[in-house]
């Protein structure tokens, strides 16, 4: 029912609006079926976007008429109406305002991936390692992770690893497997939503962590 009521009097205050806008700019007292046309559309197209200018600035109206509030039908008639009056300029502020918040996510997004890819890069191996590459520590794990399967030899090096971003061939010298074996154990862990692999933006390198 509410819904029905907003429907009706976004079109009525259109047209109310479209009609207002006519015999304001009408030039004299001739009758022009054009203009006229012309400004009930407008009218109409600007009513029709008022929820969209209300969710915009987060105002509350929309759902106080959706509760049978009466003063607050009102409100939103004479909001449609005005909107409707001045509909070119409503329509183009509109979509000035519009465009700018899109520019804005946009901009935010930007620096999310350039704060995510310095963090990746801060907490990453420093660069790919040669396969057969081995030192102290990771021959150590080894020794120690002998009776793990290679599930949990790969867990318990993401889990306490130096880096939290992990490479192909870092993992491979520290969990004692070869590439081929550690990359299928993190595409299974992948597909049982554990671990995550991120392309590193400084160098392109794939990169692994836990989810």
């Amino acid at each position: 029912m509410g819904f029905t009521i907003l429907v009706s009097l976004i079109v009525a205050a259109g047209l109310l609006g479209g009609v207002a806008n006519y015999f304001m700019n009408k030039p004299d007292t001739s009758w022009l079926w054009h203009d006229f046309f012309k400004s009930a559309l407008l009218g109409l197209t600007a009513a029709a976007t008022v929820p969209l200018f209300l969710r915009t600035v987060s105002s509350n109206l929309m759902n106080e008429c959706l509760a049978g509030d009466v003063i607050a039908y009102f409100v939103f008639f004479g909001f449609c109406v005005i909107a409707a009056i001045f509909s070119a300029k409503f329509l183009q502020s509109l979509a000035d305002k519009l465009l700018q918040e899109v520019n804005q996510v946009k901009q935010k997004q930007e620096e999310l991936d350039e704060t995510t890819g310095i963090l990746v890069q801060q907490n990453s191996d420093p660069q790919e390692q040669p396969e057969l590459e081995t030192n102290l520590e990771s021959v150590n794990k080894r020794g120690a992770a002998m009776a793990l399967t290679d599930e949990q030899k790969m867990m318990m090096t993401l889990q306490s690893g130096k880096y939290a971003f992990r490479t192909i061939s870092g993992l491979s010298a520290d969990t004692g497997m070869d590439r081929t074996t550690a990359l299928a154990m993190l595409t299974d862990l992948e597909t049982k939503g554990k671990v995550q692999k991120i392309r590193r933006a400084t160098d392109g390198a794939t990169v692994w962590a836990l989810k």
